[in-house]
């Protein structure tokens, strides 16, 4: 990209966003959590423990409305650095480092002892992790009882959907640091912070979002799931104009408790939805748990924004470690889990004793490798999206 006086005005940008840093990580390691619960209730997953925790259920039924959301908008914010330091095709070149040469690695390598495992919990497959992975792996079939074909790219679907975003959304991105795109940014600035601006607008978007589709499943399939592209290329975008728009972190913050009351109100109710399925209501159900689950995917991201500018915008040596092995953790946990869960599972312990050291392990494990294995190993480094010499960087920087 040619940047000439002409067509290029230097962007408006937020100043060091600490507090998204840690909900960037936080956000990541509540994917442990998620991904271990998934184990212990009654829904589909790689690996399943037979217990059926209604706690589990009433924290993840929350969560699955905006957890990814967040996680996209998180990365759209430093999308929106990097497309204003440096030109589209060094970024692009970048992405494809970080995002896509990882994520190959991570189908051929690491997802790989997932669908052993779960091949073996669900006996599809009975011998050796070796003879698994050279004679059916890379097979390309499913079969019935995976929940994934061989080979697949599982929790690593983050990754292949956001390279494409970033793809797709080359054209924007070059609009955004021209002249005019600048100026447009800065006059929807200036009306969105004003009042409470920041939270109907993007709600009424998701309202209409969710009211274009008629089937709102998540499939994760990538070629036949065009709600999940919409939504989540909707937040990668909100995060990237976001970062363009310092002011709105600070409407964030001033409407922090609205957005609490929204947030704590439509939970309630989506509680009372779930726990009480046969209660007569003055409205459709299913009406009320999509409308319920609009207004919780936007209400809790904006009280998570809120309150973290509040309280957690500040950095220390914590964070800054946490923020350079977050993506290696997100590469490894999800195998991790399903290998400990895989063996723990079977020793009888109660659900809860399972549970917490599925995680501990997990946490531990994972910390083991990035330390002693992978960041002291140049390849290794480059293939879990770790610059080649360590740097301690935040989200913006």
């Amino acid at each position: 990209m040619t940047r000439t006086p002409g067509n290029y005005s230097e962007p408006k940008l937020s100043k060091r966003l600490c507090f998204l840093d840690w909900v960037r990580v936080l956000a990541f390691a509540f994917l442990i959590f998620y991904h271990t619960a998934m184990m212990f209730v009654n829904w589909e997953f790689h690996i399943e423990s037979g217990h059926n925790s209604a706690f589990l259920k009433s924290i993840m039924i929350l969560s699955s409305k905006w957890r990814l959301d967040i996680l996209f908008l998180v990365s759209g914010v430093a999308i929106s650095y990097m497309t204003a330091k440096m030109p589209l095709k060094s970024f692009t070149w970048q992405r494809v480092v970080k995002l896509y040469l990882p994520l190959i690695f991570c189908v051929a390598v690491v997802v790989a002892p997932q669908a052993y495992y779960e091949a073996l919990h669900k006996n599809v497959f009975e011998g050796g992790f070796w003879q698994f992975w050279t004679t059916m792996y890379f097979s390309f079939t499913w079969d019935e009882p995976m929940n994934a074909p061989f080979p697949t790219y599982n929790h690593m679907w983050y990754v292949l959907y956001l390279f494409h975003y970033t793809i797709v959304l080359l054209p924007f991105f070059a609009f955004i640091n021209s002249a005019k795109g600048t100026a447009t940014l800065d006059k929807l600035e200036t009306w969105l912070v004003k009042g409470s601006r920041i939270l109907w607008l993007p709600l009424v978007i998701y309202s209409v979002i969710f009211t274009v589709f008629d089937d709102h499943n998540i499939n994760h399939t990538f070629h036949d799931d065009w709600y999940a592209h919409t939504i989540f290329m909707f937040s990668v975008v909100l995060g990237v104009i976001f970062f363009r728009m310092p002011r709105v972190w600070q409407s964030f913050e001033d409407n922090r408790f609205i957005s609490l009351t929204i947030a704590a109100a439509s939970y309630s109710a989506l509680l009372f939805l779930f726990f009480f399925p046969n209660e007569p209501l003055a409205i459709d159900r299913t009406l009320a748990w999509d409308t319920l689950g609009i207004l919780i995917k936007w209400s809790w991201i904006a009280l998570i924004i809120g309150f973290s500018r509040k309280h957690l915008n500040y950095s220390n040596q914590s964070l800054r470690y946490c923020n350079s092995v977050v993506y290696p953790f997100f590469i490894l946990h999800q195998t991790i889990i399903i290998v400990i869960g895989y063996y723990i599972i079977d020793w009888g312990m109660s659900g809860t004793v399972e549970f917490f050291s599925i995680i501990v392990g997990t946490f531990v494990i994972c910390g083991l490798l990035c330390e002693f294995v992978i960041k002291r190993n140049r390849i290794l480094r480059l293939l879990f999206g770790l610059p080649m010499k360590l740097k301690l960087q935040g989200l913006n920087s």
